[in-house]
């Protein structure tokens, strides 16, 4: 019998197969690697967020010591600054004593406040006469008034003193 339709050859199924064999494994390759990267993106976000938190919890004692140390620093400076203005105030008076202070006298203790005007000086002459040039000069000056205390001779005929500065306020602010 004569076919009508020829019928088609068929090819070999091998091609085939082979191709859907490697078609799912390229599909399930896929899948797993779409997995395995899902889980590695969760397990770096888990990381993320401890590493965020333990940055925050870490840098936080850090912050505060910092701002402790800046706080320090600040104060230090005003203090810093107050010193210095009384500093600057008192070299007036210092200037002052340079300049009525006889040769022959020392002083060894300065206790005073500049804000007051209020000084306190220890100190020893050569001799009572020096004493005595020393008082008449301090009493001569207008700027300050000198109050000689607690007068002492000692065996080699030094005089030893307290004497009390009050030193006038427009005198300390003429800097």
């Amino acid at each position: 019998m004569v076919e009508l339709i020829p019928k088609k050859e068929q090819k070999p199924i091998f091609g085939q197969i082979f191709f859907l064999i490697v078609s799912l494994c390229a599909l399930l390759a896929v899948a797993i690697a779409f997995f395995v990267f899902r889980q590695l993106v969760e397990n770096e976000r888990e990381v993320l967020g401890v590493l965020e938190k333990r940055f925050l919890e870490d840098t936080r004692p850090l912050e505060e010591e910092l701002a402790m140390q800046l706080q320090s620093a600040r104060k230090k400076t005003e203090i810093l600054g107050t010193v210095l203005d009384e500093r600057k105030n008192a070299l007036v008076f210092f200037r002052l004593l340079e300049q009525t202070t006889h040769p022959g006298v020392v002083f060894q203790k300065l206790e005073g406040n500049v804000k007051t005007g209020i000084f306190v000086l220890g100190g020893e002459a050569q001799d009572f006469v020096v004493l005595e040039q020393q008082r008449l000069v301090w009493e001569a000056q207008e700027g300050f008034s000198a109050i000689l205390r607690d007068i002492q001779l000692s065996d080699e005929g030094k005089s030893s003193f307290e004497v009390e500065f009050v030193v006038k306020p427009e005198v300390l602010d003429s800097i």
